[in-house]
């Protein structure tokens, strides 16, 4: 009699009962999300940032090692203007970036020689006739973690190596800073070996020429989109104003064709995390810069020895 009571006495969740339940969970979810999409984001910063500070330590081996940091783009460009000593028309490294020559000092030696780079075991080449292996498929088309931000998430480039051979190329999400010299410049040496940012055109800069001093020195920073917009930025490949060799001209965030502009290019800094973008600077640190930072002191800590009493601080 007591058990058949019991029985009478449970019921189900009534239809109404069952809404409010689900509206609870709905509610807690919608309070839950931010904060794990949050989390996920600073994962993902936190990532970017040790990303950005490993390529300034590969930056100081390879000057350990050859006593100079390798130049932010070996070879000329063909674009009519001769290039520190080679002639225009001497393009056999092909744009090649500084950060194919940062590749022994990142565990990433084996993709570095497939390359080409490593022929003769000559660091910097006196002349320019040393074949940079466009057409090595698996080193262009290799996804560099340590050049790649998570926040990252456009696919391979379909792009043309200039002798009829296409290939997948894959996509960074940083940049060599070359200066303060930019798109306004057009494209003639003061935007290439001659700017007077750390990573240059086929020129060999060393520690002593900071004068600015290390931390207070732009060396690497973040980039999202090609300098076309409809295309992803290319880890292997540099230029004047596009790609993994990028300047100050610009604030950061500016987007693609938008700006101060060479014919579509504005080579600027941009990142996919909100309103700035991390740097590597000279000395190992990293900084997040707010896309909105006085224009003249951004451009200052992007140069080698200006002599600007610049700070982050």
């Amino acid at each position: 009699m007591f058990s058949s009571s019991m029985r009478r006495g449970r019921s189900a969740f009534t239809l109404v009962e069952l809404l409010v339940v689900i509206a609870i969970i709905g509610v807690l979810v919608a309070l839950l999300l931010p904060a794990v999409q949050a989390a996920r984001e600073a994962a993902r910063r936190m990532q970017c940032v040790n990303n950005l500070k490993q390529i300034v330590l590969a930056s100081h081996n390879h000057h350990d090692t050859f006593g100079f940091f390798p130049a932010g783009r070996f070879g000329c460009d063909g674009s009519g203007t001769p290039c520190n000593g080679m002639s225009a028309t001497s393009v056999n490294r092909g744009g090649a970036s500084g950060f194919v020559y940062l590749l022994p000092y990142l565990e990433q030696d084996n993709i570095y020689k497939s390359l080409g780079t490593a022929e003769a075991n000559v660091p910097w080449p006196t002349t320019d006739n040393a074949t940079w292996r466009t057409f090595n498929k698996v080193g262009l088309e290799s996804r560099q973690n340590a050049f790649s931000c998570p926040s990252n998430t456009a696919q391979p480039f379909l792009a043309n190596t200039g002798s009829g051979v296409t290939l997948n190329a894959s996509v960074g999400s940083y940049a060599l800073v070359s200066g303060s010299n930019g798109p306004s410049q057009g494209i003639g040496n003061s935007v290439k070996f001659d700017n007077n940012g750390l990573f240059v055109y086929f020129n060999k800069r060393t520690m002593g020429d900071i004068t600015d001093g290390t931390s207070n020195t732009l060396a690497v920073g973040e980039v999202r989109d090609g300098h076309l917009g409809n295309n992803p930025n290319i880890w292997s490949v540099a230029g004047r104003h596009s790609h993994s060799l990028r300047t100050t001209e610009n604030p950061i965030n500016t987007p693609p064709g938008t700006g101060i502009l060479y014919t579509t290019l504005n080579g600027a800094f941009l990142s996919r995390h909100p309103n700035g973008a991390n740097f590597g600077l000279a000395d190992g640190s990293v900084r997040f810069i707010q896309q909105n930072i006085n224009i003249t002191a951004y451009r200052n800590l992007s140069t080698i020895r200006g002599g600007e009493p610049t700070s982050l601080e």
